[in-house]
């Protein structure tokens, strides 16, 4: 292959957890389906059926359109994570056959260098791509090509807007193919821009991506800073964000829930807190990481009376991703949170102060000992017996066993490719 010039394809999964539903039930590829929030609060994916229905929009809530599923107009399923989570890992994984260097970026995008690829086989093996894609998954995915993440992004936003381009728009060198498109996209669409930058452009007479691309350096550093007139350099094909193989440590770690019904009893809410804790520390270990901080919220309904919400944190003597360790702490700021005369709705454990847990600072006044190796090996036969037999196979007695808490998901799909119980079958 030819070395050509920078080329970074953005791969997005064409609604993606409406797709992930219809790959194990083929008629929902025809019929109207939105796939529900938690809760089943509103709808957060629809597939082209559904966005033909009249008053079906992203963000409805359910209740408002709940009578077009009985009779039979509308489809609805519950967010089924631990299925969308493996067929994205699927489609990241077929990704990889072809480019070097794959950037997961979200849950249904990832970005690819197309570098080794030469300009007049580009197209050609994007739609390979889409292909095997599709054939390894069911998944059907949009690509834009362009010298930049965010140009690859606005060839990605036109494309799935045109039917004749069969999911395929490479717009590199093609200046005034790129001029079409960003006179074309409203400026609060373009990547990274958002909802206050995007009125305050507008403001100023900038409604387009054309018109930030042409707006001078100095104004677009005074007003955006930095970030925004590396923002303008990239709409203008000047590579400022490169494909990241290797992702960043994260910052913090959030595990939180809605409940399904109010929770009244203290005892309730300490299992999900318990629980909640429980997630965030697997996830620590997962990634190797320990945490050094540790809050915990919970609230009530914001569409009752007398609302309610409350925070605490608490700072760790030694960092540590050991769960029960983690739980006391959990449980000691959550019997600050407790209120008698309140029911909650939500609540969540946020970990912070994230470190490496083979590099973490041991305190004097703590009574931690890094030689006893008992808690770590506990854990990691916690960790992979619940990993070969199903989440919370075993678990903490404090984590509840009813959990009358638990997120409401009536319209719930199977696991199809994560349960032994819950393979689909094939009569023949």
């Amino acid at each position: 292959m030819l070395k050509t010039d920078r080329c970074i394809a953005l791969i997005d999964c064409n609604s993606f957890y409406a797709s992930c539903e219809a790959v194990f039930d083929p008629r929902l590829w025809k019929l109207p389906l939105v796939v529900l929030s938690s809760n089943d609060g509103c709808v957060v994916s629809m597939n082209k059926p559904a966005r033909a229905l009249e008053g079906v929009d992203k963000g409805k809530p359910f209740f408002q359109i709940r009578h077009l599923t009985y009779s039979g107009k509308l489809v609805a399923r519950s967010s089924n994570f631990t299925l969308y989570g493996d067929m994205s890992n699927r489609v990241m994984s077929t990704l990889k056959l072809f480019s070097p260097a794959v950037q997961i970026y979200s849950i249904d995008e990832a970005f690819l260098s197309l570098e080794h690829i030469s300009h007049y086989q580009r197209t050609e093996y994007a739609h390979r791509i889409r292909a095997t894609v599709r054939q390894h998954t069911g998944i059907p995915i949009s690509i834009g090509i362009a010298e930049t993440k965010t140009l690859a992004k606005v060839a990605n936003h036109h494309v799935k807007r045109i039917a004749e381009l069969d999911g395929v728009l490479d717009i590199t060198s093609n200046y005034i193919r790129q001029e079409e498109l960003l006179a074309t996209l409203a400026v609060e669409d373009v990547w990274g821009i958002g909802y206050r930058w995007g009125k305050m452009l507008e403001a100023e007479g900038i409604d387009t991506a054309l018109k930030l691309r042409d707006q001078l350096d100095w104004y677009i550093k005074k007003h955006m800073g930095v970030v925004g007139l590396r923002l303008v350099f990239e709409l203008r094909g000047i590579s400022c964000l490169p494909v990241e193989v290797h992702s960043r440590p994260r910052k913090s770690c959030m595990v939180s829930r809605s409940f399904g019904k109010p929770v009244k009893y203290q005892r309730e809410l300490e299992e999900a807190i318990t629980t909640f804790t429980a997630r965030a520390a697997r996830k620590l270990r997962q990634e190797h990481l320990a945490a050094g901080a540790l809050s915990v919220f919970a609230n009530s309904s914001r569409f009752k009376e007398n609302y309610y919400s409350k925070s605490a944190s608490c700072h760790l003597l030694t960092a540590t991703n050991h769960t029960p360790v983690l739980v006391r702490y959990a449980l000691t700021i959550a019997d600050k949170l407790w209120r008698d005369d309140v029911e909650f709705a939500k609540a969540g454990v946020i970990l912070t102060r994230l470190t490496d847990q083979d590099m973490i600072q041991l305190s004097l006044f703590d009574d931690y000992n890094s030689e006893d190796e008992r808690p770590k090996h506990l854990m990691e036969l916690l960790d992979e017996l619940n990993e070969r037999f199903g989440q919370e196979t075993l678990k903490f007695a404090a984590m509840g066993l009813n959990k009358c808490w638990q997120t409401r998901a009536q319209y719930l799909s199977k696991r199809w490719t994560t349960r032994w119980d819950e393979l689909p079958l094939v009569k023949c």
